[in-house]
């Protein structure tokens, strides 16, 4: 990894009670708050940012309940132990909700305002580090109407203005927005006026990033269209998740979980290496461990290696199920009841960051889909690439959307029948070849061309050359930028790498399949799948520089054909495969 010139932790939501093991809400799991914190700041002292970030909601209790000083002075406890310089900026917890009449706890007042003053400090401030500026920024008491609204916009600009040349880091409580600049007001984002006023100074300025909380939910969404747009980083928490947002996955929590707010796994915080010249994000998992007063200080185990802006990993994933479309959350009936958010789950992202996955696999489809194709470009931006597939030929105007997308993607992959696989291959080679991007050639084959040799019948569609091919490898390296080969359920992953041609001109990628040769059998042994990839990475190591290995399942398959574990199971929490590939150096 390159070097950072310092790093900083962004942590959020601790939302810590007055009393040890108590707390006020009817969650179980909210009681946990204080230990939970105490182990982050554990953690935190073993990872040693050089300072510390916390985005509001400090405290569980509002101002204007008793307890508040009580918890404020549990912070101080908890928080006094943390080695590294703490920074701190209200949430609405800390203060009071946004101005709006359907808020469900009392909105900002200059009563309150005087009580965070008093105990946790300024509103808002400012401080530099190594040619950075972090602006931390109040934004509950925008169009409140109170004086401090007025001021706080003048000494912002004043502190964009007057950056000279540092590079900018903005950080709040609520997000802007979560998935639209535009989406309409809910409890999660800014008013559209404060919201446009905001986003357009941040952009016009050249922020490097923005960071926000809240939501105790990950989100990452660009401010603007424009490709060198900042991002907005929604952080995770370290009491307990957002039940609404439980909603975000296919499968329904585990009884453990509370109904989704214990779902400890998506519990921790960020480490954020600033870099030379951009910066990259670590997630530290907390998973719900929790500190008595009593223990001491411990090691939490290793960090990722990678995310950000990944390194040259030569590894990916098949981006099989839907990934970038909006789902629905259902209006709850506790923080907004009278109308429906769209958002995207954004764990997927955090997954093929965590776990160094740089090459990303997706239909056509997704290509020519305006709402995914910017999605594309955000995952881009990151340090994704795609490979594209396709079974049909090149769509009218197909060059002109690649040329407007330079790096987006890095290879076509074009699927048909051996017989004439060539002629597809030449007809997207005259149109991708106009803007740089190789042709990959891969052969599709069914359960009908089995049929004859088969005990018994069932539908079956695969593409990629096949363990011993060697004869089609060859051909097709003469009319191919390179190929897709296939390690098939049945296949030993090095006897398959071992009948690949050494001396084949072309690039090449391997197709991991993570399923049973059964599609009415779950390949669901999680040891037994970490031990096919890295058997299958181990092997590759005698293949030409520049191979890359393809995973077939990012999320769990615990349903229909071929049901089978992938690396994060169906609510984004990860398995084993994905945790060693977030620790492991690759090739």
């Amino acid at each position: 990894m390159t070097a950072p010139l310092f790093t900083f932790a962004v942590i959020a939501d601790t939302h810590l009670n007055p009393e040890e093991a108590r707390s006020g809400s009817p969650w179980r799991s909210n009681a946990l708050a204080n230990a939970r914190a105490r182990w982050a700041v554990a953690a935190l002292n073993a990872d040693a940012p050089d300072f510390v970030i916390h985005l509001g909601d400090m405290v569980h209790p509002v101002p204007a309940q008793a307890a508040y000083g009580e918890a404020a002075d549990r912070f101080r406890e908890i928080f006094g132990h943390l080695d590294a310089p703490l920074h701190v900026l209200p949430g609405n917890h800390d203060i009071g909700d946004k101005p709006a009449d359907w808020m469900p706890a009392e909105v900002v007042a200059a009563p309150a305002l005087d009580v965070y003053r008093r105990t946790f400090g300024d509103l808002w401030h400012a401080f530099d580090r190594d040619g950075c500026r972090f602006i931390l920024h109040c934004n509950p008491i925008l169009g409140t109407g109170l004086p401090e609204d007025d001021v706080q916009w003048d000494w912002l600009e004043t502190e964009l203005s007057g950056a000279g040349g540092k590079r900018v880091f903005f950080l709040t409580h609520y997000p802007l927005f979560l998935t639209d600049p535009h989406e309409p007001e809910h409890y999660d984002n800014l008013a559209p006026g404060p919201r446009e006023r905001l986003r357009r100074l941040l952009v016009d300025h050249g922020v490097e990033a923005v960071f926000a909380g809240h939501v105790h939910t990950i989100f990452h969404t660009r401010l603007d269209p424009a490709p060198d747009a900042p991002f907005q980083h929604v952080a995770p928490c370290l009491s307990a998740i957002r039940l609404d947002y439980s909603h975000l996955f296919k499968s329904p929590p585990l009884p453990k979980m509370e109904h989704g707010r214990n779902d400890a796994q998506k519990l921790g915080y960020y480490l954020v290496d600033v870099l030379p010249e951009g910066y990259r994000i670590r997630l530290r998992r907390t998973e719900g461990a929790a500190l008595p007063p009593s223990q001491a200080n411990f090691d939490p185990g290793p960090l990722p290696l990678h995310a950000g802006r990944l390194s040259e990993r030569p590894l990916g994933v098949d981006l099989r199920q839907g990934w970038a479309q909006r789902l629905a959350i259902p209006h709850t009936g506790v923080v907004d009841e009278f109308r429906r958010k769209y958002v995207r789950n954004d764990y997927l992202l955090t997954a093929v960051q965590q776990a160094g996955l740089r090459d990303l696999r997706v239909p056509l489809d997704d290509l020519l889909d305006p709402d995914i194709r910017a999605r594309m470009r955000d995952f881009h931006a990151l340090g994704h690439r795609f490979q594209v597939f396709a079974i049909d030929p090149p769509p009218p105007g197909l060059s002109d959307l690649v040329a407007e997308m330079p790096g987006l993607v890095t290879r076509f992959e074009v699927i048909a029948r051996s017989g004439a696989l060539a002629t597809r291959v030449a007809e997207w080679k005259a149109v991708a070849g106009r803007a740089g991007i190789p042709v990959y050639a891969a052969p599709m084959w069914t359960s009908a061309d089995l049929a004859a040799e088969a005990v018994s019948f069932t539908h079956v569609i695969g593409h990629g050359f096949l363990s011993g091919d060697a004869e089609g490898m060859n051909a097709a390296d003469a009319f191919s930028d390179g190929m897709v080969m296939r390690i098939g359920p049945d296949d030993d992953p090095a006897e398959a790498l071992a009948n690949v041609p050494r001396d084949l001109a072309g690039g090449l990628v391997i197709y991991l399949c993570l399923g049973a040769p059964n599609p009415a059998v779950a390949a669901d042994d999680d040891a037994a799948q970490t031990a096919r990839i890295f058997a299958t990475l181990g092997a590759m190591k005698d293949l030409p520089a520049g191979t890359i290995l393809m995973l077939d399942t990012l999320e769990d398959f615990d349903r229909g054909y071929f049901p089978r574990n992938g690396l994060y199971d169906a609510r984004f929490n990860p398995r084993d495969a994905a945790r060693r590939l977030s620790r492991t150096e690759l090739p």
